[in-house]
């Protein structure tokens, strides 16, 4: 069985191709004078492999870690996780606005993404297999307005794309037409 795996594993190594991160994006929803809401869009799988194993080659890294049980990927994920909301930081006009209620992808996700991420590999050899962006999800609230902001994100996430905007928010009655909406 472990010849198996090792000999897949080397099949995937050969066929995988080597490729640069995808672009991450990070979205920023003003949406109290106080409350800012942050989705991150991270081709999670490059990100991990940069945190975790940026010694081994991509290949192996999804190979080995999409195979580990749930419970050791999971404590591999909560470490790399920490790091990550340890690097990211939000500063407002007066100084640095916590991050808190992260949400991130479980075990089960992330090792599905990453078997499919080799799937793919295998049936398309010439193509450069990339996941679906993920989404991971925090919160920041000041006691102070926030009127600006500037970020910073962790290495391994390499360039983001900062995407920022407040919503307005207007009722359409029926049979009525709303008020303006401005772009």
């Amino acid at each position: 069985m472990r010849q198996r795996a090792l000999l897949f594993g080397l099949a995937v190594a050969v066929v995988l191709p080597a490729h640069e991160l995808q672009d991450n994006r990070a979205t920023l929803v003003l949406r109290e004078k106080t409350h800012l809401s942050v989705t991150l869009y991270l081709a999670y799988a490059d990100i991990l492999h940069q945190a975790l194993a940026p010694q081994r080659p991509l290949p192996e890294f999804l190979m080995v870690y999409s195979a580990l049980k749930p419970e050791d990927l999971g404590r591999q994920l909560q470490r790399a996780q920490s790091k990550f909301q340890a690097e990211t930081h939000i500063y407002g006009q007066f100084g640095e606005i916590p991050l808190t209620n992260w949400s991130w992808p479980d075990a089960k996700q992330t090792q599905s993404t990453m078997q499919q991420r080799i799937m793919q590999a295998m049936v398309d050899p010439a193509g450069h297999a990339h996941d679906q962006p993920l989404e991971i999800h925090a919160e920041a609230v000041s006691d102070k307005e926030i009127t600006q902001i500037r970020v910073r994100f962790p290495d391994e996430f390499q360039r983001v794309l900062v995407v920022a905007y407040r919503p307005t928010q207007s009722w359409a009655e029926p049979k009525q037409l709303s008020r303006p909406i401005k772009f």
